[in-house]
């Protein structure tokens, strides 16, 4: 498997851990909560973060919708509503998603050069992605378990 495509993988999977956070509305897993658990943490595991919650601009481009309190992104100048211009020489101006979150899982180090448009202007802001925390992961995981496999969350609480 080349490396593109395993980045591209391991992205949609921490995206859709990340997106249990965001759910509205109750869904079963098809996979055990055990399975489930252990696929989280180990996708997790190591892997960087940048702590922004984005959304598809029309036609194309990708904006700042939310960042993730105690992030990178949080302890940044970074705010909602910012439209990403660029990262790390990469335009983002006619990007989608997918395009953005390649960009991301193509820092080696987890350094990143944004330019971002706020109110007309132009700024630049060096960030650096940091690893997940066992806490984040924690999170993540009872998200996924109160979310999917809620017989399991709620055994746990007692």
């Amino acid at each position: 498997m080349s490396s593109r495509i395993r980045i591209i993988a391991v992205l949609a999977v921490v995206a859709a851990a990340s997106a249990v956070l965001f759910a509205e509305e109750n869904q079963r897993c098809s996979s055990s909560a055990r399975e489930c658990e252990q696929q989280i943490r180990q996708m997790l595991a190591g892997r960087r973060f940048l702590g922004v919650v984005v959304v598809q601009l029309a036609p194309a481009g990708v904006a700042i919708k939310s960042i993730v309190p105690d992030s990178p992104a949080s302890h940044s100048e970074l705010k909602e509503g910012d439209r990403v211009i660029a990262v790390n020489g990469h335009s983002m101006r006619e990007a989608k998603l997918l395009d953005f979150k390649e960009t991301l899982g193509e820092s080696k180090t987890g350094a990143l050069f944004m330019i971002v448009e706020r109110e007309g202007a132009l700024r630049k802001y060096e960030l650096r992605m940091e690893p997940y925390t066992k806490v984040m992961i924690d999170k993540i995981v009872a998200a996924h378990l109160a979310q999917s496999h809620p017989e399991v969350a709620a055994g746990s609480q007692k």
